[in-house]
């Protein structure tokens, strides 16, 4: 049994199944023992999109951190610096509306600036 398999990702984790929202959230992710620093892009109740320096490989299961929050997923796809990932369960409706709220304040306040 696989690793993915043993933590419950099964068939096409990639696919997205739930509406993603536009944010801009910087957060730790721990791959292979080692941590970097992310921006969150977009994120939903299952997934996010990414941005780092130096992505972890697809397929590779990490560890993402934050404000506070720990979530395990697995890295779906990589462009670049670009990246999905796919959480291995979906985050509580409570934690997901935090990070939206901050996100979106931190995504208005970063556009004047040339951030997209």
């Amino acid at each position: 049994m696989s690793l993915a398999t043993a933590l419950g990702f099964r068939g096409r984790p990639d696919a997205r199944q739930d509406a993603r929202t536009r944010v801009y959230l910087k957060a730790t992710l721990l791959a292979n023992g080692r941590p970097m620093p992310i921006h969150i892009l977009d994120l939903s109740r299952k997934g996010a999109l990414v941005h780092a320096d130096d992505p972890p490989d697809p397929g590779e299961i990490v560890w993402v951190v934050c404000k506070g929050n720990e979530l395990l997923g697995r890295t779906a796809w990589v462009k670049g610096s670009r990246f999905g990932l796919a959480f291995d369960s979906g985050l509580p409706s409570a934690k997901l509306d935090i990070l939206l709220t901050e996100g979106r304040r931190a995504l208005a306040s970063a556009e004047p600036m040339g951030f997209r």
